[in-house]
């Protein structure tokens, strides 16, 4: 009989300022990566061996910031853009951080001892690994720490669960964020664009969209321009009823409070290389329901295809789901 694997686990790394780290907490076999001119130094850990100080800020106000990348298909998706863009979260916050060579290093300290693993080959365990390759959802996070420790900076790496090859489409509804779409521009200390673990109001709003019979929620301005999902980016593809064959991706812009997404990098680029126009615009929720197919996309969950906005049914062109998911698979 075939041996059976184990399954993947999380694992950890805690990045720091040169301070060995309690040997008890630290993996036995745990490898170390040094960056003597920056200042800071990595390690695998116990994911579980409890890093963190109960009065650490990011516990006890959400103070930090955080990033979640995908490895896949043998590479880490958009690594300089991810970074990129916890960094300028972490000045919204004026938080220090370690810079991106540092990041990158204990990214891939983790991937080592991740892919080191035995994948399980029991189905009920499945991960998510085309061509044979395992797929790991990576995470950065960066809190204030506790008082007078400085920051706490961390990267998990977990598996991914086998991605449903047709999935289920989703409704959502649309909801008033509470500000303007002038309020990124007149209030910075808003952190509207920025990524920071202040989530308990995306919570909120996922469970209310749930309790309406909405699968996810939309995130629009009190005057009613469209931001983004709660974890994604809102994208929206048009056939031109003047220009035969033309076909134009929409996403909304960002100026207006929205999270720059860096998976809509991605999307733009298989967008072009079909063709097809894109653009970054002003939309608003009946722009949503003009749309001939309508997703919400993030790094992990790539391409979800949405029914139905506020109830009313959105259409879903099959065409352009099938080309654009698949130049997506492709591009990551």
């Amino acid at each position: 009989m075939a041996r059976q694997n184990a399954p993947r686990s999380m694992v950890g790394v805690w990045i720091e300022r040169d301070v060995a780290a309690p040997d008890a907490a630290v993996a036995s076999d745990a490898a170390v990566a040094s960056d003597a001119t920056a200042g800071w130094s990595a390690r695998c850990v116990d994911p579980a061996a409890g890093w963190l100080r109960l009065d650490d800020a990011g516990v006890t106000r959400g103070d930090g910031v955080f990033e979640t990348l995908l490895y896949r298909r043998g590479r880490i998706r958009s690594v300089g853009e991810h970074l990129a863009r916890m960094e300028r979260s972490a000045e919204a916050l004026a938080l220090e951080i370690p810079p991106a060579d540092v990041w990158e290093r204990a990214i891939a300290l983790g991937l080592e001892a991740f892919l080191a693993q035995d994948a399980d080959s029991n189905a009920s365990h499945e991960e998510a690994e085309p061509d044979g390759e395992p797929e790991a959802s990576i995470r950065c996070v960066a809190t204030r720490g506790a008082p007078g420790t400085g920051a706490a900076c961390f990267v998990t790496l977990s598996p991914v669960p086998a991605r449903d090859p047709d999935p289920k489409p989703i409704k959502v509804l649309t909801l008033d964020r509470g500000y303007d779409s002038g309020a990124a521009q007149r209030a910075p200390w808003l952190l509207l664009g920025a990524k920071t673990l202040s989530y308990a109001v995306n919570v909120a709003a996922l469970t209310y969209a749930k309790s309406q019979g909405a699968d996810d929620a939309i995130f629009v301005t009190s005057d009613g321009l469209v931001l983004d999902g709660l974890t994604a980016s809102v994208v929206a593809a048009y056939r031109s009823t003047e220009e035969p064959g033309r076909i134009v991706v929409r996403t909304p812009g960002v100026e207006t409070g929205g999270l720059a997404g860096t998976t809509v990098a991605a999307i733009a680029e298989a967008a072009k290389a079909h063709g097809w126009a894109v653009e970054s615009v002003p939309m608003r929720p009946a722009d949503l329901l003009a749309a001939d197919a309508l997703w919400l996309a993030s790094s992990v969950r790539m391409l979800r295809p949405v029914s139905h906005v506020d109830g009313v049914e959105v259409s879903m062109d099959p065409e352009l789901h099938e080309v654009l998911s698949h130049t997506l698979e492709q591009t990551l």
